[in-house]
Order: C-alpha cells, then structure tokens, then sequence
C-alpha cells in the first residue's frame, strides 16, 4: 500500500487536534483534589505547675493516719484519749469527731496529737466510734463504752445514828 501523499504532524497542529478532546475530557471528569493529609490533634498546652504544687501532690498521696483509742473500755462518765499518728506530715491540724457528733480541732505536732474526751454519763453502753480527719484522709477508732458503776447504797442515817 501506497500513501498518496506524505503526511506531517507538527507539534503545534497535534495539540490543535488535542485541545478539544482535552478540554472535555477535563470539564467531564472531577477535577483532582490535593491528597488528603492526616492531621495529628493538637496536644492541650503544657500547664505550668509549680514545684511547690508538685510537692503538695506528693505530700497528699503519702500522708498516712493511724487513730488509737485508749483505754478500749470506758465507763460511762469517765475520759478516754485519742492518739493521732500523721506519717508524711509533722505539722497541721486534725479534727477529731467524737461518738455523739462533736468536732475538736487538735494541732499536730511532729505528726502526732492527743485529745481527751469524756463519755458523757447517761450514755448507752455498747462500741463506739471516734473519727479523724487530717486533709483528706480519714481513720476510726472503736472503743467499748461500759455501763457507770452503781453507786451503793447507805442505809445509815445521815444524823449520826447506825
């Protein structure tokens, strides 16, 4: 087979031809969009802590608190002691809350305090429970209240006459 006549292309004739099917060809199609990026959460900004609040921290995490009652049995009437054992903290202030609902504010010293309470006269014997408070921690303590001793009875005569 034979061609007539040669046949030439330049390169501004083939892009001539091209154009149009190009133009269509793009308006037609989606037009491409930039890759999406994954876009890491901005972390919350840094808060500033001083040391002193550091050691606070420490401080409240290792306060332990220990409450003893002694003696473990009262008579109704008589007084009874509250020790306070604070281990993390020498000084500060504990509040102690009797059985019947009163609070006494006690200051540590060392990490200790003691309190003296009295059982008042006419209470019901049975266990009882102190509570303390040194921050956020809090202990009990039980003890046994016992009835008061009877008191006996004098048959004498108080004129001076058996």
């Amino acid at each position: 087979m034979r061609f007539a006549k040669p046949f030439t292309v330049t390169i501004a004739g083939a892009a001539l031809i091209a154009l149009p099917f190009a133009g269509s060809a793009l308006a037609d199609g989606a037009r491409p969009q930039p890759a999406p990026t994954a876009k890491a959460p901005h972390a919350e900004p840094a808060q500033q802590v001083r040391k002193d609040d550091k050691h606070k921290d420490a401080r409240r995490q290792a306060i332990s608190l220990k409450v003893a009652v002694n003696p473990s049995r009262v008579r109704a009437g008589s007084s009874y002691g509250v020790t306070i054992l604070v281990r993390g903290l020498s000084s500060g202030t504990a509040v102690v809350t009797s059985p019947e609902g009163k609070s006494y504010r006690v200051s540590l010293s060392d990490g200790r305090a003691t309190k003296q309470l009295t059982v008042p006269s006419r209470t019901r014997a049975g266990t009882k429970t102190v509570t303390v408070k040194v921050g956020n921690k809090t202990a009990t303590a039980d003890f046994t209240v016992v009835a008061p001793k009877k008191q006996e009875r004098d048959d004498r005569r108080h004129d001076g006459r058996k």
